[in-house]
């Protein structure tokens, strides 16, 4: 809602909203033909005084357009020709702005149109959703995203969602969420064809669904081809995309993925439900060859004298022409108690994550099984190296926020939260360990956290028909993905003549929170504290803890927010990031042993990350805002000299309802 323009609900929360009361909403009118929409762009400046190499000439860098595959343009229609039923359709609308003619200036639809549909029967109530882009869960373990919602800084999260005022502050304090069209950064994105059945007979409830996700092949024109990548190492634009270069026929084959879900409710205190998924890739045009994977899982959850019990059980198996994987089970409980039976609330969750449990939609991390990764590599003609894919979040043994799973790992999270005694501040901890279930990691990665959502803009991990994740940095260590990029740091302690790892590692995380509201002589001031903490170690220490063997990395990252004027806000950010190798990492001579002796340490990864931001948000109208966004950055690793950048990013947003 805008301040003081109602608009009307989006499908998306119209299709789940089914009434407990079917007699009242069978008698609902019919409603005349709704339009509304927004329109919205994005102008982006960057300069950088110190770039990486080979970012030549693009250091210095402006563009107007949609930013970062957001919508520009969206209309949305919806009706409701009787009581019964209603329908809508969103058109998502996309123009290139990308200077290369007339030809070039045309409106698109290439971001999507959805098409909903809803009605109501006596024995139970339909909807139908088509087309893409959908914003979709259906279980943490099949199609899901891990939640980061309330420990991601929101500062130039899509400032312009929930346009209001302070109303995506406030909502952000109250419920770690911004708006509704914040959640897109937590569910996967479908495109396809979901059908879904609810208040059945029996109270049963289904989910099926038939398209793809975009780790199977939902990029248009996606290819298999390896030649064709993004990377252009020392010609024209260096490790940028210039969405140049992919000459070639495309070789899109088919792929799919389909499943649902069969759910029944036993009143408000228990839900039982059974889903499964099935994702297919062929490997070559006739359809002789795939390359699949299957998962099928048990899921509960109940609720008992205050109490909420949850959890996930399964088994995945990947089949292709070169592996096929014994099944690997992924199992998880998860406990919710009130603060008022334990005077804190407590969240704690175990699980078991086989290394044979794969699948690439759900929340768990499946990139550190060995065979798995090398029957792609193969089956790709990708070589026998290690291959990062196009929206890859990860490699190898991740270091994890708390309640971020991965596989080969069995693990236990908690988290609690309280209230300082005058109310002001609320503080949250979380804290997890894990131990490997097998030494197969010979790779870590981790995410960098502070200006990672600039550098990706900057590497972006999607230019036209790219199947590579966008790597980059003097040393090639760093991978760019949707809204971040992360790090691949290679483990050292290895079987010299196998190269297999040798040792189980332990996995540390601790996660701080800190939010307030304060009312300065009527006016508000919001702040945000951010801190993560995570190692990986040989032994188990408690805590993530530096102990000189594989890394540990901590961020703090803390946004401000302040009614500075009517319609006015004001909002800063500052991020401080650091990172440390320990001795069964790699040194910087193992990258450029030719250089001179005076120019190498001869020591593991040692790096600091400063991000330093200032912005505002301005109400233009009731229906119109604008936000600025301007950060400063500053990178360097001390020992490995020519890991360093310095820059910094302006975007300037319109958004515009209607």
């Amino acid at each position: 809602m805008l301040d003081g323009v109602d608009l009307p609900s989006l499908p998306d929360s119209v299709d789940r909203a089914y009434p407990s009361d079917s007699t009242e909403t069978l008698r609902q009118p019919a409603q005349p033909l709704t339009v509304f929409g927004y329109y919205r762009t994005i102008g982006y400046y960057r300069a950088f005084s110190n770039p990486y190499p080979f970012l030549e000439p693009f250091e210095r860098a402006y563009g107007i357009g949609d930013g970062y595959r957001e919508p520009m343009l969206s209309i949305s229609v919806l009706g409701r020709p009787n009581g019964r039923s209603s329908f809508g359709t969103e058109l998502f609308i996309f123009t290139p702005y990308d200077g290369g003619g007339v030809e070039d200036n045309v409106l698109s639809l290439n971001l999507g149109i959805n098409f909903y549909g809803n009605f109501r029967t006596e024995i139970g109530s339909f909807g139908v959703r088509a087309g893409g882009i959908h914003w979709y869960n259906l279980s943490p373990f099949t199609i899901g995203v891990y939640q980061v919602l309330d420990r991601f800084s929101i500062f130039d999260r899509t400032p312009w969602e929930g346009v209001s005022d302070l109303a995506r502050y406030d909502n952000y304090f109250q419920s770690g969420q911004l708006a509704t069209g914040d959640a897109r950064w937590n569910f996967q994105a479908f495109q396809g064809l979901i059908l879904n059945g609810g208040q059945l007979p029996g109270d049963f409830s289904f989910d099926a669904f038939w398209g793809k996700t975009q780790p199977n092949g939902g990029l248009p024109n996606a290819r298999t081809e390896p030649s064709e990548t993004v990377a252009n190492e020392g010609e024209e634009a260096g490790d940028v995309p210039t969405y140049a270069g992919f000459g070639g026929d495309a070789e899109a084959l088919p792929s799919a993925i389909t499943g649902g879900r069969l759910a029944k409710t036993f009143g408000s205190t228990l839900m039982l439900a059974y889903n499964g998924l099935y994702s297919y890739r062929t490997l070559d045009s006739l359809d002789v060859e795939r390359r699949e994977y299957q998962v099928h899982t048990g899921q509960f959850e109940a609720n008992l004298l205050g109490v909420n019990l949850s959890g996930e059980f399964g088994a995945s198996r990947f089949d292709s022409p070169t592996y096929t994987s014994p099944w690997g089970e992924a199992l998880m409980g998860r406990i919710r108690i009130p603060a008022s039976a334990t005077y804190f609330p407590l969240d704690v969750q175990v699980y078991q994550i086989g290394r044979h449990f794969y699948n690439e939609n759900g929340e768990i991390a499946t990139n550190n099984n060995p065979q798995i990764q090398a029957a792609i590599n193969e089956e790709d003609g990708l070589g026998t190296g290690e291959v990062i894919l196009s929206g890859q979040g990860s490699v190898g043994g991740l270091l994890t926020q708390v309640n971020q799973l991965a596989h080969n790992r069995r693990g236990i999270n908690f988290n609690t939260k309280w209230n300082a005694p005058n109310g002001l501040v609320e503080f949250g901890v979380g804290w997890g360990v894990a131990h490997e279930l097998a030494p197969t990691t010979t790779s870590l990665s981790f995410i960098h956290r502070v200006n990672g959502l600039a550098l990706s803009r900057v590497y972006n991990p999607f230019p036209a028909d790219a199947v590579f994740a966008t790597q980059f940095g003097a040393y090639g260590r760093k991978y760019s993905f949707f809204r971040g990029f992360f790090e691949a740091v290679p483990t050292t302690d290895v079987d010299q003549v196998t190269g297999i790892a040798t040792t189980r590692k332990w996995f540390h995380s601790v996660d701080l929170t800190a939010k307030t509201r304060v009312d300065l002589d009527g006016r508000n001031l919001y702040a945000f504290y951010l801190g993560s903490f995570s190692s990986a170690n040989r032994d188990f220490t408690g805590v993530p803890h530096d102990d000189d063997t594989y890394l540990f990395v901590q961020s703090h990252e803390l946004d401000v927010y302040f009614d500075l004027f009517p319609r006015v806000i004001l909002a800063g950010y500052l991020g401080l990031e650091f990172a440390k190798g320990g001795r069964f990492t790699p040194r910087d001579d193992r990258f450029f042993p030719e250089l001179p002796e005076t120019t190498l340490s001869n020591e593991p990864l040692d790096q600091r990350g400063l991000g330093v931001g200032l912005g505002f948000d301005i109400t233009l109208a009731d229906n119109a805002g604008l936000y600025l966004r301007h950060r400063w950055m500053d990178y360097e690793d001390r020992n490995f000299a020519l890991d360093r950048y310095v820059g910094r990013e302006l975007t300037a947003e319109i958004k515009i309802f209607f």
